[in-house]
């Protein structure tokens, strides 16, 4: 759906859009074919007909070998046979043409003799390959053959054995053909009949192209059926001019000049503008792609970095406190002793809780953790952000305060206590035991031995107590 639109109703306004166009087509081409009719068929001077002539015929073959050389050099992009078979139909139209205006009556001969029925003979052919063209690539639509190149050079070859072909009967064997103009006369019924056979293959190919665009709407088609409806015109005024210089004849040259001017577009707009504008497109499309794999990227890194940053915490901190762990402890008191200060003075807090079992199996394992988690809140609630609580394992607790005395760390041991009177829930004591670096020990392991021993010294002492 596009702005709230079904694809089924946009389908139905795409082709309200074309029928007006092809009104629009019909109106226009109709009234210049009926005001030609009420103005009569004016003749032109040989002079004036053929300078206006000359020019539309040398537009058309201009046209159909620049559409030629278009679809010839695009094939290698798209691999389009239906573009390519339009071009070369388009060629040999395009060699008709020439051969008709330089054979019309009042042209100079060059390399084929000037007479009505010549000329008019390669405008036949030429309507006839163009109608057959277009009726024939409504089954190639859309369909993309990727060749070796042969076969592109092989019908490129039968297409101009066709054209040669053609030159050579039209030029050294007219009676092959039946007569198609008699001077003085006019038009002959072969002439007739071979523009309405025309008139019927383009009206064919309309058919096959408003059945494409019903499937998948494309401004190309409408170009191209457009471009058919001004041809059956141009037509039309063949099948009934009198004069090679009158006017329903000039104007048909008229309407076939607009048919290949929208005939351009067409090929234009499918074979060299789409494609730019596919580029473009996906161009678009690869800069999204792109945006959005760095912020996927970005995101992964991110989620990669917390993960990371996750994994960091999980190796040093207790999961179920938060507290340090014990390989945590040991590197900040290495850090800390790694900065040789002579005359610093730190100190550790050894702790467990007073009867932790008993805790336990009173009120249960899950309470018992919580109670762990309350004392580390508690001593958290009560050390500075440069000090650190550290679970050793069960209810056992360091806390390293960085250049602290004895006396200030059993303070803070004092005061996590009775912090610990507030938020205890159910309500449960600690015993302290302090150790002062470098007087109680040098080494990490002496100082934890110091601190021990003061704990045990609590425990005996009766508990709940600092030494």
């Amino acid at each position: 759906m596009t702005l709230g639109l079904t694809e089924k109703t946009l389908n139905q306004l795409h082709m309200a859009n074309l029928r007006l166009k092809i009104l629009l087509v019909v109106v226009v081409c109709g009234a210049l074919l009926m005001l030609t009719n009420l103005l009569g068929l004016g003749i032109f001077t040989k002079e004036t007909f053929l300078t206006a002539h000359t020019i539309i015929e040398f537009f058309c073959v201009f046209v159909a070998l620049c559409i030629f050389t278009v679809t010839w050099y695009s094939y290698l992009n798209n691999c389009s046979y239906y573009s390519y078979f339009i071009g070369l139909g388009l060629m040999m139209v395009g060699f008709m043409d020439l051969l008709h205006f330089i054979s019309y009556d009042g042209m100079p001969g060059l390399f084929v003799a000037s007479d009505a029925n010549t000329a008019t003979l390669y405008h036949i052919m030429g309507r006839f390959i163009m109608a057959c063209t277009f009726f024939i690539s409504v089954f190639l639509y859309k369909k993309e053959f990727c060749s070796n190149g042969r076969l592109r050079y092989l019908l490129l070859i039968i297409s101009l054995a066709l054209v040669s072909l053609i030159i050579a009967t039209v030029t050294l064997a007219p009676n092959l053909y039946p007569l198609m103009y008699i001077k003085g006369h006019g038009l002959t019924q072969a002439k007739v009949v071979a523009e309405y056979l025309i008139i019927f293959l383009m009206f064919l190919g309309i058919s096959g192209y408003l059945f494409l665009y019903q499937k998948k709407p494309d401004s190309y088609l409408e170009l191209i059926i457009c471009t058919l409806i001004i041809c059956i015109f141009s037509e039309l005024c063949y099948t009934s001019y009198e004069s090679v210089y009158d006017s329903r004849n000039l104007l048909g040259h008229i309407f076939r000049f607009a048919a290949y001017v929208v005939l351009y577009l067409a090929i234009f707009v499918n074979n060299v503008k789409r494609p730019y504008l596919q580029l473009v497109e996906a161009r678009e499309e690869l800069a999204k792609a792109n945006a959005l794999l760095e912020e996927k990227v970005r995101q992964r890194t991110q989620d990669l970095q917390q993960a990371n940053e996750k994994l960091a915490q999980a190796a040093t901190v207790d999961f179920l406190t938060g507290a340090i762990n014990r390989r945590e402890f040991s590197r900040l008191f290495a850090e800390l002793l790694a900065k040789n200060e002579p005359q610093a003075v730190h100190s550790v807090m050894a702790l467990d809780f007073d009867s932790f079992k008993t805790i336990n199996d009173t009120f249960g394992h899950a309470i018992g953790d919580e109670c762990l988690k309350t004392f580390v809140q508690a001593a958290k609630d009560v050390i500075r952000p440069t000090d650190s609580v550290s679970r050793f394992g069960g209810d056992e607790f360091v806390l390293l305060l960085p250049y602290t005395p004895r006396a200030g760390a059993k303070i803070v041991a004092e005061k996590i206590r009775n912090r610990l009177k507030v938020i205890a829930n159910p309500p449960f004591t600690i015993s302290i035991g302090v150790a002062e670096w470098p007087k109680d020990g040098m080494t990490e392991k002496d100082l934890l031995a110091s601190a021990d021993q003061a704990l045990y010294m609590a425990k005996e002492k009766g508990k709940n107590r600092v030494e």
